[in-house]
Formats: structure tokens, sequence, C-alpha cells
């Protein structure tokens, strides 16, 4: 079985409503970057990259693609470290590992489907029965944000029997507090609450956000600085009671090995699409067992990305094992995006609260190819 052909889909999805924004940018259109692997079998997997779909699809085009042909899907390692080494003088980071992550994800998926086997279980096998799949929601559709309309939405995600909730802060520290004082009320202390200022601060000022926020029982702080400032994250994370989490704008083992030795953060976040895929993720996970540092995947694309993530969550080891082991959590992005919700047929169910471990072959992707037709550009 070899590689015959790649392909790669730009599609885009123009916002229903309003545009909505994090404390970084404003979002009016869903654009994503989708490969398809194909083999002179028939067989064929599918991938995505985070980020500029444009870039990222330039640099599997005219750079990996080449390289690809001819290859057998089973010898993924050797491919990854001959695509990284390509352009590794200048590409240790951004587009050349997202569009390198796409890649690696279609190779699981193709060799998943190949010994009709999921994913989860080539990468060493399912270390749990269920995951725990929390909303992330609470952008803002203006500046003057209304509270009263993100404390609705936070609700809805409580009836909806979500566990867990993420919400976007980053708005400045005094509006934060009193923003999360809100949510926390209104959802009532059962249901997990974490926060994600998207490295909108400073030391000096998340560490304000970080004290102002503590009696409201907060999971964690996500990327509470911005990702290049390893001592602001030590210097928050020794002056507060909440976990901090972060790894999300990091790239592949090497750049994981260093927040890992820094110990900056508590629960490391790496995404399976931006950080050089499956394979990168493995590695990662080698380096945080060793270091006994617990990790929750980032996720943020379409039911691609998801079913990725769902075997990187069902196959990661426990930091440390033992008899009671925390519950592992699952991003899952609430914001209008009908390729999330609508470009795998195999529907994401959510049962009480939990995803139990599904059985499929390759990631689990029926893909619809009717609606990249649809939404494809370029």
């Amino acid at each position: 079985m070899k590689i015959k052909e790649v392909k790669t889909y730009i599609v885009s999805q123009k916002l229903g409503h309003k545009s909505f924004c994090y404390s970084q940018a404003w979002y009016n259109a869903r654009t994503i970057m989708i490969v398809e692997i194909i083999c002179d079998d028939g067989l064929s997997g599918w991938g995505e990259a985070f980020g500029n779909a444009f870039i990222n699809k330039s640099v599997l085009d005219n750079v990996y693609t080449p390289i690809l042909i001819g290859q057998t899907p089973f010898d993924s390692e050797k491919i990854w470290d001959e695509l990284y080494n390509k352009l590794r003088d200048n590409g240790q980071k951004g587009s050349c590992i997202e569009a390198l992550s796409a890649v690696d994800n279609a190779l699981w998926d193709i060799k998943g489907k190949c010994v009709h086997l999921p994913v989860y279980t080539l990468m060493g096998g399912a270390r749990r029965e269920t995951i725990i799949p929390y909303a992330t929601g609470l952008y803002h559709t203006a500046l003057n944000q209304d509270p009263r309309e993100l404390v609705e939405e936070a609700v809805s995600y409580a009836k909806a029997d979500f566990r867990a909730i993420k919400m976007k802060i980053g708005f400045g520290v005094a509006d934060d507090i009193k923003m999360v004082q809100s949510v926390r009320e209104a959802i009532g202390p059962n249901i997990e609450l974490m926060v994600d200022p998207n490295h909108a601060y400073n030391a000096m000022n998340a560490i304000k956000l970080a004290k102002g926020i503590e009696p409201f029982d907060i999971s964690w702080i996500e990327e509470p600085v911005p990702p290049e400032d390893i001592k602001g994250y030590q210097e928050v994370k020794a002056n507060t009671t909440i976990p901090i989490s972060g790894g999300e704008a990091e790239f592949t083992a090497y750049g994981f090995k260093k927040l890992i030795d820094s110990r900056c953060v508590d629960i490391l976040q790496p995404d399976c699409s931006i950080t050089g895929g499956l394979t990168a993720f493995n590695r990662i996970m080698t380096l945080a067992k060793v270091e006994n540092i617990q990790c929750y995947p980032h996720v943020w694309g379409s039911g691609i990305a998801v079913a990725v993530g769902i075997n990187a969550c069902f196959a990661m080891p426990d930091f440390p094992e033992a008899l009671v082991v925390p519950p592992v959590y699952l991003e899952l992005d609430r914001t209008e995006n009908i390729f999330r919700e609508e470009i795998n047929k195999n529907k994401l169910i959510i049962e009480d609260g939990y995803i139990h471990l599904p059985e499929f072959e390759g990631l689990g992707i029926d893909i619809n190819r009717e609606l990249i037709e649809k939404y494809r550009i370029g």
C-alpha cells in the first residue's frame, strides 16, 4: 500500500449571525484546511490543520506532497521526521508544523482503517471507559458585552448536561472577576468551571485575576500570559492555588520539553491539529508521563479535529496511575461551526455528561463530501 495522491481542501463558513471575539481577535467566519491522503488501493485518511488555511495549504501542496507520494502510510514516524527535517531550519513552529499535523493524523486514520481498529488502539490501547466533554463558550459579541447574555449561555450548557464549562475572559481584570462570579453563582457548585483569558495579561495582572477568582472554585486558568513568557507563567503559578494550564500555542515535543522542564504549568494542552499530530502527541505524553504532569488535549476546529481529540483522550496515560484517578476532559467548542457538527457523519454522542468509549475504524470519521464541496473555496 502506497500513497498515491494528496488532496487539500479549504472550506469556509460565514457566520450566520453576530461575529464573536475572544481577547485577541474577532471571528466572522470559520475557515479550515482539510487534507485527504489517498492510497493506491483506494483507502484514504483525513486530517485538518489549525491556523491559517491558505498558508497551511501552500506548505502541504508545495513542500510535503512531493515527499509523501509513494510512501507507505505505516512508515508514519519516518515520514514525520522527513517532513519535519525538510523545513527544520526555518519551520520548527507555526504553519509548517500545523500542516504536518494534518498529514500525520490522516496517516493514523489510514493505518486504523487498514487493520480495522480504532486509532486509540494503535496508540497503545484505551486507558479509560469514559471522558468528560467540556463546553467552551461565553465568547463576546461586543466589547461591552451584556453579562446577562453570557450567564444565560452558561446556564444553557449546564441544562444540556455538560459537567464542565470553560468561559472566555481577558477583557479587563475587574470585569473578568465580576463575570466569573456571576457565572459561578448561576451554574451552582456542581459544574466545573475553567477560565481562559487567551494570554491577555502580564504576570502582575494575571495574578490579580487569579486572586480575585480563587473563591469561585476554578478548575484551571488557561494561558494567563503570552506563550513565550515562561517566567511569567512561573510567577502566576507560584502565586495562586488555581491550577495553570497552557500549551495550545506550543509545537512538537521539542517545544513541550521546555514547558515541562520549566514546571511552568500544572496542565499541558497540546492540540493534535497544531503540535505535530498524534505522533507528536505520543512523544509529548512520554515526556509528561516521566515528569508526572497532567494533560488534557486542546481542540478547536471541525469534526475531524474532534475525532482526533477523542482518540488522544482515550489513549493518553494517567498522571500518575492510581486506583482513583481524575477524569480526562475533551474540549468541545460551542460556537457556530457547521464543519464541527456535520463534516463527520458519525455523530458525537454525549450521555449523562460523558463520552463513552466508541468502537470504530481509524479516527472514526465518515466524511461528508457533499458538505466539503458546498463550502469549498479557492
